[in-house]
């Protein structure tokens, strides 16, 4: 009679393999980070052209400073938003005097996302409250951020530089001989394919950039002297 009961080693290993149980995972995930630093203040940066992100922390001394100067209540009461002020495309509009609207954010909230207007201007805010009767009090200030421009650039006298035909194909000829002088001098017959070789890619190079293909100094090996200049162009033998 046959035992079903019955397991081999292999089998017990092989059915380990799927048990997600059988391993244990640890991970250490630090220290938990912390509501706040207490540290008053708020930071916008740039996102794109035409949108920035501000974040911000308000600790609890500076919104009892408030309630203490307005009534307890003053908080309640007011509207927590962030005045943006526009600077202007050079950025050095004075605040004071600066165009400027209002974003109503979440009292609860700590981050957000603005839409800005016009893009390659200068933007600065301001976290405050904003009551009923339209009294604003500033809690405190942003950096100062310029946008980046949204368009392509309006700068259009950019000049180029102009290359003389007549220069650049002395040019080309000049390192061309510079390449056939150097595989004629006295040595192994394998420098003068090497400049035979050069010689032909300078002339390549050249009919390539000039947009012609001009007909090559007397002194240039044409590619069927190249060929019987000696250079093994053969497959190797195997």
């Amino acid at each position: 009679m046959t035992n079903s009961q019955n397991h081999h080693p292999e089998q017990e290993i092989e059915k380990g393999k799927f048990e997600i149980s059988a391993a244990e995972f640890s991970v250490d995930a630090g220290s938990p980070l912390p509501e706040g630093y207490g540290d008053n203040r708020l930071v916008i940066m740039t996102r794109d052209p035409f949108w920035f992100f501000a974040y911000w922390e308000i600790t609890h001394e500076r919104a009892e400073q408030i309630r203490t100067a307005h009534g307890r209540d003053s908080w309640d009461r007011a509207a927590l938003v962030l005045r943006v002020h526009d600077l202007g495309e050079q950025a050095q509009t004075p605040i004071d005097s600066a165009p400027y609207f209002d974003v109503d954010v979440n009292k609860f909230s700590r981050q957000w996302y603005v839409q800005v207007p016009y893009s390659g201007h200068g933007y600065v805010a301001d976290l405050g409250l904003r009551w009923p009767d339209g009294k604003f009090v500033s809690l405190f200030r942003s950096n100062v951020i310029r946008q980046p421009s949204g368009r392509v650039s309006d700068q259009i006298d950019s000049e180029w530089m102009s290359v003389g035909l007549v220069t650049e194909q002395r040019s080309w000829e000049d390192m061309a001989r510079v390449a056939i002088g150097a595989g004629s001098s006295k040595g192994a017959s394998g420098s003068g394919e090497a400049g035979s070789a050069m010689a032909l890619r300078w002339e390549f190079l050249r009919s390539v950039f000039s947009g012609s293909i001009p007909h090559a100094p007397s002194s240039w090996p044409s590619s069927k002297q190249f060929i019987n200049s000696g250079a093994n162009l053969e497959e190797p033998k195997r």
